[in-house]
This record gives C-alpha cells, structure tokens and sequence, in this order.
C-alpha cells in the first residue's frame, strides 16, 4: 500500500512538473511582448561593441572577385568588393548618409535584368560606390562585426531570411543605400533627400543646428496609401546614416525568434514564420512601429511618400501589375512608368517586384523569367 501511494505522489508530481513545463514554454508565444504596435514597455536593444579599427592590419580577404563589367562606357558608382570594403574601418559620419550603394546576390554573376537595372542605378550615382554582396560576404560580415549574430544568422531557415537581415547589417555598419536588384533607380538619392531636407556628408544643412547636424537619420518607403497594410514599408530600398540604432531591432527580433525555436517543446508545434514575417517587410514595419513607440528621437526614420520610391504598388489594379510586375508576360517597363507618371511625381525608384524566392527557397521561373535579356 505504501508502495503505490509513494507512486502516486510521483506521478502527481510529475505531471505538476511537466505542466511547469509547458507552461514556461509557451509564455513567450502569448506574452505582451509580442504586441509590437503597442508594446507595454519600451525595450530597444542595446548597441554592440563596434570593432576597432586594428582589425584592418588582419583583414581577412575573401575572394576578391569583382562582379560583372559593363561594356558601356556611361560612368557608373564604381565597383567595391565587399572584400575591400570589410578592410576598411567604418567611419561613421552623424547627419549624413554615406555615397555607398549596396546590392546583393547569390553570386557575382547577375541575371540580364538584374544588371540591366543596376547599372540604372549605378548611372545616376557615378560618384558613388557600388558594392554587391553575395552569400559568403554576408556571412563574413556577420564574422567580422556581428559575432554575437553568427549562431542566429546560421539558423535561419533559408538563404532568403539572412539576405533579408543583411541588408540591416549593411545600414548598421557602413550606412549608404540599399536597392533590391528589381530596382531600377530614375533619379538620384540626393534629390529625395534634397527634398527631405537631409544632407549628405560633406554637404552641411545650413537650417539645421549643431544638434540635428550630429544625429543619424533612416529612409525608408511606402508602397500605398494604406499604412495598416502589412506589406506597406518594404525591405526593398533603404538609406540610412552608419550606426543608427533602429536597425539593431531586426537583429535582436531575429535572434529571440530563433531562441524560441529551440525551446524545450517546440517541436509539437513550432514553424518558422514566412521570411516576410521574421526578416522581411511584415517584421521591417513591425520594428518601424516599435522604434516610433521607444526610438531615440534624435535618431530618426524618415517614411517617404509612396510614389517617392514605390510608385508600383503589387497590390494595386491588374491593368497596372500587368504592365509593372517583372512575373508577368505582358510586363513593359516603359508603359509602366508611364501609366503611373513616375515623371510628373518626381519617383527616384521604382521597384518591378520579381520575386525571385518561393518560401524558404528560390523561385525557379521567376529568376528564369528575369535572367532573359529585353
């Protein structure tokens, strides 16, 4: 009799135990920390050692293979590997946005259209730096200045999540522009900024004050005119000054997310979120939403109109996708431009929206589609 009361009591106190378990799983799932638009507290990450500049003497050097050359002889931003600028030490420039334009790729080689539009790109920042990042540089720039990120970066459940967030880590430590490469550029930077009143470095804001003159500043834009769409500030295009802190947010979101995935009991039912969700436009305007709710009011983001940088909304009437979207067979870019008077509205980009990933992967037809030439 002793016996099974004995077992009773260690069954009683294994189920109580287990239920301790799942109950501490599952709080981080259900928890006020989830509520990005309105969160409960204010919990900005905190800004990582940067790495001196000793670190140049042993640079570790990748390949350093340049991308394709243009046969043209149009001046273009000129080409960097991401080799050179990783032996360069970052010099972050407060008030100003870096000439620096990156890009990236699974490789150097780019498809016909690809290279089509970044030479648009290109061609109206000939004073520019061009620098196409491939999946290794990615992963060496993680390396050298987000060691504290490598575990994260690596778990990430396809290439599409870690190009997203590398785009972050880009905006962080260099600073400069980032285009996708469905991109084609119409204007350059400096006359968006020009009409935000931002400066370059090296060009002084005479309105502004010592104080603005050192803070950091982030572009991002809007596609369409409803903000509560969650596709509405892409990933697509953004500028920034180096070191701003909002773009510590999708590193920080990234990392809890992947800690939550090796808890305990995630495996009854966890499954990554879409790489829109976890690194991609739905998490980027997530993050917006907190930084404007907890964000440094010195540091700030500036959304620009939907028809600055997006004037092709994939959300929009079929007679425009039809015309606008690269998937499509029917697409003409110069009808399109047409149809939505990028001119008149004075756009400095629009995006053709290729998608050239399906999931965790890469979408086979569409990269077929937009490496064909014309």
């Amino acid at each position: 009799m002793l016996f099974f009361q004995r077992l009773r009591r260690l069954y009683i106190l294994a189920i109580t135990l287990l239920f301790c378990i799942i109950f501490i799983q599952i709080i981080p799932y259900f928890g006020p920390g989830l509520s990005i638009s309105r969160p409960s507290s204010c919990q900005l990450p905190v800004t990582p050692p940067h790495i001196s500049s000793s670190h140049t003497s042993n640079c570790p050097l990748l390949s350093a293979s340049h991308p394709q050359a243009d046969s043209s002889h149009t001046k273009l931003a000129s080409a960097l590997s991401p080799a050179e600028l990783l032996c360069r030490s970052p010099k972050p420039l407060p008030g100003g946005i870096p000439k620096l334009l990156h890009q990236s790729w699974k490789s150097t080689e780019l498809p016909a259209k690809f290279k089509k539009w970044s030479n648009t790109c290109r061609r109206q920042h000939p004073d520019w730096e061009w620098v196409l990042w491939t999946d290794e540089d990615n992963l060496q720039l993680v390396k050298q200045y987000f060691p504290w990120l490598e575990d994260t970066f690596s778990s990430l459940p396809g290439n599409i999540y870690r190009a997203d967030l590398a785009r972050s880590l880009y905006m962080y430590i260099f600073g400069g522009v980032y285009a996708d490469l469905d991109t084609e550029c119409l204007r350059p930077t400096l006359d968006a900024l020009a009409s935000q009143n931002i400066s370059l470095p090296g060009q002084p804001n005479e309105s502004s004050g010592d104080e603005a003159s050192v803070a950091r500043v982030a572009l991002l834009g809007r596609m369409g005119s409803d903000p509560a769409f969650d596709h509405s500030i892409p990933n697509a295009w953004m500028a920034a000054s180096a070191g701003h802190p909002f773009f510590l947010l999708p590193m920080s979101s990234a990392q809890a997310e992947i800690q939550k995935s090796r808890r305990i009991l995630h495996s009854w039912w966890y499954d990554y979120p879409s790489a829109e969700q976890l690194t991609g436009p739905i998490a980027l305007l997530k993050n917006v939403k907190q930084y404007e709710f907890c964000g440094d009011a010195a540091n700030k983001i500036i959304v620009l109109p939907d028809s600055m940088v997006y004037p092709f909304n994939w959300n929009t009437k079929e007679n425009v996708r039809s015309l606008c979207s690269a998937e499509k067979e029917t697409f003409n870019e110069t009808l399109c431009k047409d149809v939505l008077e990028v001119d008149l509205k004075g756009s400095i980009s629009i995006t053709y929206w290729s998608h050239t990933h399906r999931g965790k992967g890469a979408d086979v037809e569409n990269i077929e589609r937009i490496s064909q030439d014309g």
